[in-house]
């Protein structure tokens, strides 16, 4: 398994999703399903770019510090 990461618009803010996959193309198949579930099938198209993670290391996969 992998994690894969896409950013990109969302309804006010930037968008994320963060899921984790054994190929890009199960990825891409997940993320593409929840875009469209949060009504925002627009942000897919305008970006396809999923960012690949090993999951082999220690990394932070998502902070968030509550700043604007």
């Amino acid at each position: 398994m992998k994690i894969y990461m896409w950013q990109g618009s969302g309804h006010y803010f930037g968008a994320t999703m963060i899921v984790t996959a054994d190929c890009l193309k199960s990825a891409q198949k997940i993320i593409k399903k929840e875009l469209i579930d949060c009504e925002l099938a627009k942000s897919w198209e305008e970006s396809r770019e999923i960012e690949e993670i090993e999951i082999n290391d220690c990394k932070l996969i998502w902070g968030d510090d509550g700043n604007y």
